[in-house]
């Protein structure tokens, strides 16, 4: 905003010749302080950036000969002139350079580009295992998203007509960063509600359309951070992901939807074989504490002649399993077989009478 403003007032260029010079800047700087701190994280290029705008609102006040300082700098003049509805023309411009922006996000969302970014946003050591060179992807994106922003601010700069030194303070960055947050910042058009939002609701409809007397009037910078604040913090603790839920592409979306139909069949399969087992295991606990046998339905019988009561299941439980192993006969049963066994090493039982023999007889 600020270099197109100088190219223009004091240099006297056209307004195009301003907004490709004012472009060339900011690439040449965005490329620079790229190459030093996107090696960090998160939040360390956040700590840089806003360091960068307060470096650049310090220069802006002490270089007096080339931005006028605080006294301000303009007029700024517009493209062309449409005698009353230049303004109206100028905003329509604004409006459909937007929309074309947004249309080119949306699509870059969903190619194999949007795919690369978003995985280097979500795990970047992963995306970098598998072969791609992820510093120089985030260079390159992050040079032609300040090539767009510087447009889009050299673009704005005749809105303005007139600038001064607090329209580009770390306060401003503040209330971008909490515009993207409070939309959503992994959806596509988060940036555009978080913008309506802030800056829509104080600097649009308050300030303009919203009678405010002279006296309030002083109070309502202070309101709007207060309110910022409130509505961060009310996103942070109920909504971390933004108003907006990320949009994925639908390659993710599918993906999403297989694996959580696995996972629920996959508990389901858990919860059918616990339900079939939990009987038995009933039922063992019960004959172990009562120290009977288990003896498998449709198997009891007498092992030495004494018969072993069967024992019976209910309807509701179910069978144990081939593999499980008999449980070993103990007390009296035990006793029963040691004696037959006492009687078997004497020699054999004496047969019976044959019956025929003796009716002949």
């Amino acid at each position: 905003m600020y270099s197109m403003g100088v190219l223009q007032v004091q240099l006297d260029l056209s307004f195009v010749d301003a907004i490709v010079l004012s472009v060339a800047v900011v690439a040449a700087a965005s490329w620079v302080m790229g190459r030093l701190i996107l090696r960090l994280d998160a939040q360390g290029i956040l700590c840089a950036t806003i360091a960068f705008s307060a470096i650049v609102a310090l220069f802006i006040v002490t270089e007096k000969w080339m931005t006028m300082g605080v006294v301000g700098l303009g007029t700024i003049k517009y493209p062309v002139r449409i005698g009353g509805a230049t303004e109206y023309f100028y905003f329509l411009l604004l409006l459909g350079a937007v929309v074309a922006l947004q249309i080119f996000t949306l699509r870059l969302h969903r190619s194999t580009t949007g795919r690369l970014l978003i995985a280097i946003r979500d795990n970047e050591e992963v995306a970098a295992s598998l072969g791609k060179d992820t510093y120089a992807v985030k260079n390159l994106w992050f040079v032609l998203t300040c090539v767009a922003m510087g447009a889009f601010g050299a673009l704005s700069a005749p809105l303005n007509q007139f600038l001064t030194p607090n329209m580009i303070v770390p306060s401003v960055t503040f209330a971008v960063w909490i515009a993207l947050v409070l939309g959503g910042k992994e959806h596509s058009l988060g940036a555009v509600v978080g913008v309506f939002i802030t800056f829509g609701l104080f600097d649009i409809l308050i300030e303009t359309y919203v009678p405010v007397s002279p006296e309030l009037a002083v109070y309502v910078p202070n309101i709007k951070l207060f309110v910022y604040g409130l509505l961060l913090v009310g996103v942070l603790m109920f909504k971390p992901a933004g108003l907006l839920e990320p949009d994925l592409p639908p390659e993710a979306v599918a993906s999403r939807a297989v694996g959580g139909a696995k996972l629920a069949a996959a508990h389901g399969r858990r919860f059918v074989q616990a339900a079939a087992e939990a009987p038995w295991r009933r039922l063992s606990e019960q004959l172990r504490r009562a120290k009977m046998p288990a003896v498998p339905q449709g198997q009891a019988g007498t092992t030495s002649g004494a018969a072993i009561p069967e024992t019976r299941l209910d309807d509701n439980d179910v069978a144990p399993p081939a593999a499980a192993k008999k449980a070993p006969v103990r007390g009296k049963a035990a006793a029963r077989r040691k004696t037959v066994k006492k009687k078997t090493d004497t020699g054999p039982a004496p047969k019976p009478d044959d019956p025929a023999s003796e009716a002949s007889s």
